[in-house]
């Protein structure tokens, strides 16, 4: 199979993801019962999320603190689901925009030594995004399932740990294990969309960086000068979609860290302090994994952005004209202001803030032992 092949079949199944949370499959082309045919996942996440809320406000005055672990988990997972469908649905034009314009590069013919380049990071980030995926479909799967069999072994017996009075008890067990299948899927769907973005654009960002590298050659420099205008363009395109990027994962990455925060703190002080199976140690694993390949991804973002501006300054410059000269300028001002992910334009996205998180948890985690 191409690499061409492969991309497309790629981000085509991306593209499946965003058409299945608006339900655009179904052709109504009334404006009222469109609305309400892209409310359908929202709304379900929504329900959940409320109705976790009533159950942890009573388990909080009964003191059963193993119950409101096990609810808070439910909790994160609901209002990160009503989020993220969210932005799918709202951002669907800038997704697809996204989509075409990586087909676009995928597709592109460069001259042999660019070409090379190109492919093999292309290649390279494929494979880095499907380990992402996988790793994150079978951590998050296992996880989901040890709830839902907690849940069901609960005095309750429902997966959600809830149970609605105007439903019968099959009503309510159907209707949370659909709700607990709903909620993992939609994570992922996400997970899955702002992993494949993230990852891509690091390449493009090596891309530019690769190729600025090899003007450190002067016999490059003489053969190939007429590539300082490609890089030009290509690197105020890069620019401009993380620019976009940002804006669409503003609020979305500032929810993931504190709702990370919470699951992780309150499973921690869980495992340490009371006897629990397997699935706090899963929700704690999948909450420290999703975490960390955000903050992954915005020191990667950040990392490959800086590199641009160093490679500048390792080229023959001094041999290039006066009008290139002037175009390295210009780059090298650009590449130096800092482009990553800040959450809520608060939160810079890197390691770092991994490390705080974790710090933080495990302070919180103190005072609640203290205070229980």
């Amino acid at each position: 199979m191409t690499l061409v092949s492969e991309y497309s079949r790629y981000y085509r199944f991306l593209r499946f993801i965003i058409t299945f949370l608006r339900f655009d499959f179904l052709p109504i082309n009334c404006f009222l019962l469109r609305h309400i045919r892209m409310s359908f996942y929202p709304a379900l996440a929504a329900f959940h999320f409320v109705a976790t809320s009533h159950m942890l406000y009573y388990v909080m005055l009964e003191g059963d603190m193993v119950t409101f672990s096990f609810g808070t988990i439910w909790f994160s997972g609901s209002l990160q689901a009503f989020i993220k469908t969210i932005t799918a649905i709202y951002y669907k034009e800038q997704f697809l925009i996204f989509f075409a314009g990586i087909e676009e590069i995928v597709k592109t013919h460069f001259d042999t030594v660019v070409d090379v380049i190109v492919k093999k990071i292309l290649k390279e980030t494929l494979t880095l995004t499907k380990i992402c995926h996988f790793s994150i479909t079978v951590i998050f799967n296992s996880t989901v399932f040890l709830l839902v069999m907690n849940g069901m072994n609960s005095p309750k017996g429902q997966p959600l740990g809830y149970y609605l009075p105007v439903f019968s008890w099959w009503g309510n067990f159907s209707f949370q294990l659909y709700g607990a299948w709903l909620i993992l899927y939609t994570v992922l769907a996400g997970d899955f969309i702002f992993i494949a973005l993230a990852l891509f654009f690091r390449g493009e960002l090596l891309i530019i960086a690769e190729i600025i590298l090899c003007f450190d050659d002067s016999q490059f420099v003489k053969d190939n000068i007429h590539l300082l205008r490609m890089i030009y363009k290509m690197h105020l395109r890069i620019l401009k979609k993380l620019g976009t990027f940002q804006n669409v994962y503003y609020f979305l990455t500032f929810l993931q860290i504190v709702s990370s925060f919470f699951l992780i703190c309150l499973t921690t002080f869980m495992i340490r302090f009371h006897d629990l199976q397997a699935w706090a140690y899963a929700v704690l694993l999948c909450g420290l994994m999703q975490t960390f390949f955000l903050c992954l991804i915005g020191d990667i973002l950040f990392e490959k952005a800086s590199l641009i501006s160093t490679a500048l300054y390792l080229t023959k410059w001094y041999e290039m004209e006066l009008e290139d000269q002037g175009r390295l300028l210009i780059m090298i001002a650009m590449a130096q202001k800092p482009y990553g992910i800040k959450a809520a334009g608060l939160v810079d996205v890197s390691f770092f803030t991994f490390i705080e998180i974790i710090k933080l948890s495990v302070s919180y985690c103190a005072i609640l032992f203290t205070v229980a």
